[in-house]
């Protein structure tokens, strides 16, 4: 249960009571929580597009999810997705590259970034809603918090501190949970969303093993913010192998 709040405490602003002394061994440990938490998330999304879409068009409640994931997570991911791309846009050095993301302003590369980011993903959501594919919304977050850690458990970290320390270290101790999170989400995306599920699964996981590699490669390993940047591509990126298997 500890590490449970320690994961949805750190991963969201919902109200639970975030525990305290929290060590670096419980911290990264709570990973393993994560899909849980995206679970949560979807559950979140899925009841508010049931309850808005007898009042509202798809496209007004596209927003509206898309709103409200951001303040469900505070934005946390999409702020490491905002640090990466100014850092990898920028066409640095690896060590200059860190230390963007490093910083705390978002540069042009950045806010260029999430502005399309935001709009790809809230036309994908609108698709969704018009088809009246919910369970979708479901699903996306789940797998997210899952094919992240594909980079995790694949490549090292690049910092000798930060968040993201210890968390490769821990998942490769016992890969067998990582294995066992990826087939029951992939069993539960295919059970709830058919030919859709499978493809926006494979679209996500094939295209982050690619990102991720190339990154680590370029920058000897992983960070906090590219953890948080994998997040927000993997649910663009399984909207996209998706929508065009929902059916209608």
């Amino acid at each position: 249960m500890r590490v449970f709040l320690i994961a949805v405490t750190f991963l969201t602003r919902l109200p639970f009571p975030a525990p305290n002394e929290v060590t670096q061994k419980e911290f990264t440990s709570s990973q393993r929580c994560y899909p849980l938490i995206g679970l949560i998330l979807g559950l979140f999304l899925l009841f508010t597009a049931l309850f808005l879409r007898p009042y509202y068009s798809p496209l007004i409640v596209a927003a509206l999810i898309l709103i409200e994931e951001l303040l469900l997570t505070g934005g946390l991911h999409m702020d490491g997705f905002m640090d990466s791309m100014d850092a990898l846009w920028s066409a640095r050095t690896p060590e200059r590259m860190l230390e963007i993301m490093k910083d705390s302003r978002v540069g042009s590369f950045g806010a260029l970034s999430a502005i399309a980011m935001l709009v790809l993903k809230f036309s994908l959501l609108a698709e969704v809603c018009r088809a009246g594919s919910y369970l979708t919304l479901l699903i996306m977050p789940m797998l997210s918090r899952w094919m992240f850690l594909i980079g995790v458990i694949f490549f090292p970290y690049a910092r000798k501190s930060g968040l993201g320390q210890g968390f490769h270290e821990d998942l490769k101790q016992t890969p067998w949970f990582f294995l066992i999170e990826g087939i029951c989400s992939l069993a539960l995306a295919i059970y709830l969303l058919h030919w859709a599920g499978l493809m926006g699964f494979l679209f996500s996981f094939l295209f982050l093993l690619c990102f991720t590699r190339k990154t680590a490669k370029l920058l000897g390993g992983l960070t906090g913010d590219l953890y948080g940047a994998s997040i927000e591509l993997s649910e663009l990126l399984f909207l996209l192998g998706a929508v065009p298997f929902i059916r209608h």
